[in-house]
């Protein structure tokens, strides 16, 4: 793939576009208002994929060893979208980790004690919804590695969270629905 392989598939939506232009069927001329190309993950030696050079990567190997959410996540986050890089085969453990991480922040009980004050229920919610404003635009900007960043400071932030009386509150309900929702587009 890469930009000449896209380039060829848009030569066809073009041409029919201005066909049916040029025939009043639409009253436009140009079927896409952006072109978006994004880059192309190179082989840990820095090259381009090729089975001739023997630096492929194998997604149903990696698949079967992480999960699909994992390699997903490491693929979003290893580079910036329009840029790619080089496959850093370590890489993907530490999103491993990290999704490792959620699992549990989310799964595993603990015992809640105490009254959360206002304070600390208001944090916490100011953590969710700066995570969902920023995580948005990014969106909106095709940063998909900064949102993935921006989870893993949300998270960070929750691990805390846990650890206080906030836990199970609402507060808490709705900053942990918010994190799944919040990584379904990018895991």
């Amino acid at each position: 793939g890469g930009i000449e392989h896209a380039t060829m598939h848009l030569i066809y939506p073009r041409f029919f576009t201005k066909a049916m232009r040029d025939m009043g069927l639409v009253d436009f001329g140009e079927p896409m208002l952006k072109l978006r190309n994004q880059g192309i993950i190179l082989g840990a030696d820095g090259e381009k994929m090729s089975k001739s050079r023997g630096n492929v990567i194998a997604p149903d190997d990696l698949v079967s060893r992480y999960g699909a959410d994992t390699v997903r996540g490491y693929l979003m986050f290893g580079w910036r979208w329009e840029q790619g890089g080089p496959w850093d085969p370590n890489g993907i453990e530490g999103g491993y980790r990290w999704l490792n991480r959620v699992w549990k922040l989310v799964e595993e009980p603990r015992t809640a004690g105490g009254v959360p004050s206002e304070r600390e229920i208001a944090d916490l919610r100011r953590w969710t919804h700066k995570t969902i404003r920023r995580v948005t635009q990014d969106m909106e900007d095709f940063s998909f590695n900064t949102i993935i960043a921006g989870l893993m400071e949300f998270t960070n932030a929750l691990q805390k969270a846990k650890n206080t009386p906030v836990y199970e509150t609402d507060a808490w309900t709705e900053a942990i629905e918010t994190l799944i929702l919040l990584l379904a587009p990018v895991t």
